[in-house]
């Protein structure tokens, strides 16, 4: 279970596109941060069905709003649980989105000290980020979030970006993720803003800019040097796996689970928002999740109309967040979103298929090797005997990609 502290509702940013609603001060107190570890030690179970329970780590998890804004409590929190972590015996991972504005080296070597895994919320170049991500105030806050950037760098941090695709950046983002890259990112998530009306003409500079992105993919596999990009890695892992697994699936609720200031708990951190909507609620930490509400929530894609697609074999819009931003629903899927599951494969598919015609040792070993490794330790854990391949792993149709790997 990944356990979500909102430590605050409280942000310094405005960016155009947020979801949280509206930012004011109500900070989690200890009380509530101390049960949130509770609730994230009892409610442990594996992502996979592989993995033994041992195996898998506490996963904590700090969100906002800010939450550095937050920070003595954040390192609380942390300490407290690296102490139960080791007084258990069990492995623990640690983590934070932030908006990178207040990590100063101090803060950074801090998180290092502390195990804190970082994701930083940076929408790309100069012109992108200050088109969506402005101090509250108007002033820009490009290069604080590069300051911070430089400073996890500084302090031995691997530096994992997330960049928000809008209409309003689009038009940036081949620029964009090459900036990115070139700053040290060994990670970049291309977060779709599904919240937003997106025009033919932005649809098309978005497929553009997808395209520009791969191939800053490419040079890095060319380079010998790959940087993770979920949006192009996941449809070509699926691809060699021959369809999703369950654990690329959503989480939310069964295996994620976020904790609001007020001791409600939401699905995912994306849900609290302001914390004023019951109907997203799951539970409190007086009672814990309400298992009958996880169930009853609607689960997708549940369109009809996704029936005879031909990427629904591979489609990622199970994500209830990203249903809700767009229908209000968190089992259906906008237009939106339908066009991006299938632009993002066929950039993925030209690239990866480029990749293997270079016959591409760094590409073939980055998605070819982890699927390989994922099928081994399933089958490592199967009885001598059994011949069916393992769950999670079934090949639901081949591609090219596929067969000529």
């Amino acid at each position: 279970m990944h356990v979500t502290l909102v430590l605050t509702h409280e942000c310094n940013l405005a960016c155009s596109y947020c979801y949280t609603g509206e930012k004011f001060r109500k900070d989690m107190d200890w009380e509530t941060a101390r049960r949130s570890l509770d609730l994230a030690f009892t409610e442990h179970k594996p992502r996979v069905p592989w993995a033994t329970y041992e195996e898998t780590p506490i996963d904590v998890g700090f969100f906002g709003g800010e939450p550095l804004i937050c920070w003595d409590m954040l390192v609380r929190a942390s300490e407290e649980a690296r102490a139960r972590a080791a007084r258990d015996g069990r492995k623990l991972r640690l983590a934070v989105t932030t908006n990178g504005t207040l990590v100063t080296r101090e803060r950074a070597e801090k998180l290092r000290e502390l195990g804190v895994e970082v994701t930083l919320s940076l929408d790309g170049n100069r012109a992108a980020h200050e088109a969506t991500r402005p101090q509250k105030g108007g002033r820009s806050s490009f290069d604080d979030v590069v300051a911070g950037a430089e400073h996890l760098k500084a302090a031995g941090l691997a530096l994992e970006i997330i960049a928000v695709v809008a209409p309003q950046n689009v038009a940036h983002l081949g620029d964009s993720v090459r900036f990115l890259v070139e700053l040290g990112a060994r990670n970049v998530i291309l977060n779709p803003c599904f919240e937003e009306a997106w025009s033919d003409d932005a649809l098309a500079l978005w497929e553009k800019g997808m395209a520009d992105a791969a191939e800053v993919y490419a040079d890095c596999m060319r380079a010998g040097r790959p940087v993770a990009m979920p949006t192009f890695d996941n449809k070509l892992l699926a691809a060699a796996k021959g369809g999703l697994a369950s654990c690329d699936t959503c989480s939310a609720g069964t295996h994620e689970v976020a904790v609001a200031p007020s001791g409600n708990l939401y699905p995912c951190a994306r849900m609290v928002g302001e914390d004023r909507d019951p109907k997203l609620v799951i539970g409190h930490l007086d009672a814990g999740v309400d298992e009958v509400r996880v169930r009853a929530m609607p689960r997708g894609p549940s369109d009809p109309a996704c029936e005879p697609c031909e990427e629904k074999w591979r489609c990622g819009a199970s994500c209830a967040c990203a249903n809700l931003a767009e229908t209000g629903t968190t089992n259906m899927p906008g237009g939106t979103q339908c066009w991006y599951e299938q632009a993002s494969a066929r950039v993925a598919d030209a690239v990866g298929l480029k990749l293997l015609d270079e016959r591409n040792d760094t590409f073939i070993a980055w998605t070819y090797g982890r699927v390989q490794a994922a099928a081994d330790a399933v089958r490592a854990r199967m009885e001598p005997s059994a011949t069916a391949e393992p769950k999670g792993v079934r090949r639901v149709r081949k591609l090219p990609i596929v067969q000529r790997a």
